[in-house]
């Protein structure tokens, strides 16, 4: 019927080994990477039938609203999910998984 495969031992297993300096050396690598893109700042505007709206602006109007009309402390602000939907001209957001709205555009 199936042709039977057969493993044989003529060739040895190279094992792998690490040493605590190279695992040391990886992860500062890692280190630097994550530290240079904390450093990096990204400007994204949406444009839409001839408008340009900067998400700047929005996380802008965003905090306004946590802050004065809510009257929450900025440090209170722990996450946003912002939803652009340029056909309505609006964006949607969700503050903290528990506070959500809308803001024209």
């Amino acid at each position: 019927m199936g042709t039977k495969k057969t493993h044989h031992a003529s060739q040895p297993i190279k094992s792998i080994t690490t040493t605590k300096d190279k695992t040391m050396a990886i992860e500062t690598r890692a280190g630097i990477l994550q530290n240079e893109m904390a450093d990096l700042k990204a400007h994204i505007y949406l444009q839409y039938m001839g408008k340009e709206f900067s998400t700047a602006d929005i996380m802008k109007q965003i905090k306004h609203i946590w802050t004065k009309e809510l009257g929450r402390q900025p440090e209170e602000l722990r996450s946003v999910n912002v939803y652009l939907k340029p056909e309505e001209f609006a964006a949607y957001y969700v503050i903290n998984d528990e506070v959500n709205g809308k803001i024209s555009l």
